[in-house]
């Protein structure tokens, strides 16, 4: 047998064992949520109705954690605030919370004129929390690239924006102290501008690390942040070095798809995330 014929059978041979082993090279990792799911991967708070969209103006009671106890919290926000409900519903459920869900599509907490419909439920969510005087707000809303704000019937640039969102943020902020609310505002983590992450870990599932994009997030574009800085009895958490460690966001932790789309962290993910936030969010139940 010609050494070229070894060869050629060696090769064969390990191709068979690997086959019947399941460790061919070839074979694609798993991951969860599956690529078919990963995309509505939104948890309970979206399952149940509680993201309000279309034309409607008030949040429905949407109550999660410890319902009926006397520990009252509100989530509040847009998309960016619903990403993060996976990991505080489990914090409730331990701290013996009770939390609200104040939370509508791509509208921001600031108090900015962004549509009729956004405006007038912001104005009803914010109506609500004084009224039910919970004990803490949590605060998240979209800082990228695609939020705008609305003037005299034009729609802003990005940069033009950015001074409304940071007084509109101020005034909200101040707003919910002067109601007698804690305050933590989650500063909003960047956007994939490039590629979607589940789809490129979908297109390379055994080298996932080359769906990995940069952490950018200016200055200029973070109106959560400056508003926030401005009032120190506001807590500030800041999840970039924990989700994209080194400024690099990659699409995966072990095999868990990080993101859903370009700009949110899937449900799965998320309660990954619970013993990290559980460790930084302040109790104002504590003392």
């Amino acid at each position: 047998m010609t050494r070229a014929a070894r060869l050629a059978l060696v090769v064969l041979s390990l191709a068979s064992l690997a086959a019947v082993s399941g460790t061919t090279p070839a074979a694609a990792r798993n991951y969860i949520p599956s690529f078919a799911a990963v995309k509505t991967d939104k948890g309970p708070v979206f399952r149940d109705g509680c993201l309000v969209y279309t034309n409607r103006v008030t949040s429905p009671p949407c109550h999660y954690g410890a319902v009926g106890s006397e520990k009252k919290a509100v989530i509040f926000g847009d998309s960016h605030a619903l990403q993060w409900t996976p990991a505080l519903i489990e914090i409730a459920n331990k701290r013996g919370w009770e939390l609200t869900m104040l939370l509508r599509k791509s509208c921001t907490a600031a108090i900015v004129n962004i549509s009729p419909v956004c405006n007038k439920w912001r104005h009803n969510a914010l109506k609500r929390i004084k009224a039910e005087q919970p004990a803490l707000v949590f605060v998240a809303s979209n800082t990228a690239p695609n939020t705008f704000v609305m003037k005299g019937g034009k729609r802003l640039s990005r940069a033009a924006s950015e001074p409304h969102f940071r007084k509109g943020m101020f005034d909200t902020l101040l707003m919910l102290r002067k109601a007698g609310s804690q305050v933590t505002v989650m500063r909003d983590l960047p956007m994939s501008e490039d590629f979607l992450p589940p789809v490129c870990v979908s297109q390379n599932r055994n080298a996932p690390g080359r769906c990995t994009f940069p952490a950018r997030r200016p200055l200029s574009q973070a109106y959560d942040f400056a508003a926030a800085k401005r009032l120190k009895a506001v807590q500030i958490i800041d999840p970039l070095p924990k989700v994209c460690p080194g400024g690099q966001c990659r699409a995966v932790h072990g095999n868990v798809l990080k993101y859903r789309d370009r700009g949110h962290i899937s449900a799965t993910y998320s309660r990954l995330l619970t013993n990290w936030l559980n460790a930084r969010l302040q109790d104002p139940f504590s003392s």
